[in-house]
């Protein structure tokens, strides 16, 4: 019985400082796509030039997430993180001492690939040391941790120096990587984890399929979330702290649709979360080539978030549910594609977005719609 207390302990321990370097990574994450006007007047730079942090970033870490599945069968899953959250924390007082935006967007580059390694290595361990019963939950808490840290890091955006945003999770970083080394007793050892072929799980038609709908589904949602300060700027002339206020809300709502979304997929199946997350998302989107008064637009942007983190939630639970040999190509391949293709819509979308960045949104918008009609062919009744 003490030895079980003991086990359920260090999971917890363990999970708590996964969700630590969650909280890490994403603290800026969103809160620099929301600073975007601001970091373009104290630069001197340009909303699109600034705007290209974001991308930057993502694109590195979706090649990086293919790393660390193999690099665990090699070190310790905690000696990578340990090491990865300490480099992240020192690149981020390096771009909070500068102000040449080429260097702040080559130290992005790393920092994306440092960041890589906390979601896959996180799915792979919630599948090993949790139930399937939980997973949903568990899922849902851990992400649902991101959008508290967005909410954290888009209040300092619109009280504070853009600096700020480099300084604190530079912070997180150091501290997170000293109690990983220390505190982190339930994460897989070395030699745990099965071979990794990523070819050979691509090739699975059931995998295969579940992998694209996430392309498609990234591709289109960056494209159009690391724009919209851009949009509230242009469309609302808004300023920076409405802005942030704004952002905040879509955090908040991400947050409670996560545990939502958890909840759904635990009981009502991965399927209905997927679905409906889908269908709220597309209404939510196209609902954005209108101009409405400010009130209606902060709700328009809830329920935007809202879809997102509902299906988010459904898919990334059924990634968790394939059998331990295919686990770890599945998240590293699951977080390769998701920041790739998010990086690859921000760049897709720019020259959209110049002409007409309402038309853009509606029409993302639109081929959302169309893509939830594969939902019930490539996701599991339960």
């Amino acid at each position: 019985m003490r030895r079980l207390g003991v086990c359920i302990s260090s999971r917890k321990v363990t999970f708590f400082l996964f969700c630590l370097a969650n909280v890490t990574i994403s603290f800026n994450f969103a809160a620099l796509a929301a600073a975007v006007p601001l970091m373009s007047k104290g630069l001197q730079q340009s909303e699109n030039v600034v705007s290209q942090i974001s991308a930057y970033y993502m694109i590195p870490y979706g090649i990086g997430a293919l790393i660390y599945a193999p690099l665990a069968r090699m070190i310790s899953v905690k000696w990578i993180l340990a090491v990865a959250m300490a480099v992240y924390g020192i690149l981020s007082f390096v771009c909070a001492l500068n102000s040449s935006i080429t260097i702040i967007l080559g130290t992005r580059v790393v920092m994306g690939l440092a960041a890589a390694c906390v979601i896959p290595l996180c799915l792979i361990s919630v599948g090993s040391i949790f139930e399937k019963d939980v997973r949903g939950r568990m899922v849902g808490l851990f992400f649902s941790t991101s959008f508290i840290a967005s909410v954290a890091g888009i209040a300092v955006s619109g009280l504070c120096d853009w600096r700020w945003l480099f300084i604190v999770p530079g912070i997180l970083g150091i501290v997170t990587a000293i109690f990983m080394v220390y505190g982190a007793q339930a994460i897989l050892k070395v030699g745990q984890l099965p071979p990794v072929d990523y070819l050979r799980v691509w090739r699975q038609k059931s995998v295969r399929n579940i992998l694209l709908f996430i392309f498609v589904l990234s591709f289109l949602y960056h494209g159009i979330h690391k724009w919209l300060a851009v949009y509230l700027h242009r469309q609302y002339g808004l300023e920076q702290w409405a802005i942030s206020a704004l952002f905040i809300l879509i955090a908040l709502t991400g947050a409670v649709g996560q545990n939502v979304g958890g909840y759904i997929t635990d009981h009502l199946g991965r399927r209905v979360a997927c679905y409906w997350g889908v269908m709220i998302l597309a209404a939510a989107t196209v609902l954005l080539f209108g101009k409405y008064s400010l009130f209606i637009l902060a709700g328009i942007l809830a329920v935007f978030s809202m879809g997102w983190a509902l299906g988010h939630n459904g898919i990334s639970t059924v990634l968790t549910d394939f059998p331990d040999e295919n686990r770890s190509e599945i998240a590293g391949l699951n977080s390769a594609i998701r920041f790739f293709s998010g990086g690859l819509g921000f760049f897709v979308g720019g020259p959209f977005v110049e002409r007409n960045i309402a038309l853009t949104f509606c029409g993302f918008g639109i081929v959302m719609f169309l893509s939830s009609f594969f939902v019930k062919k490539i996701i599991p009744k339960s």
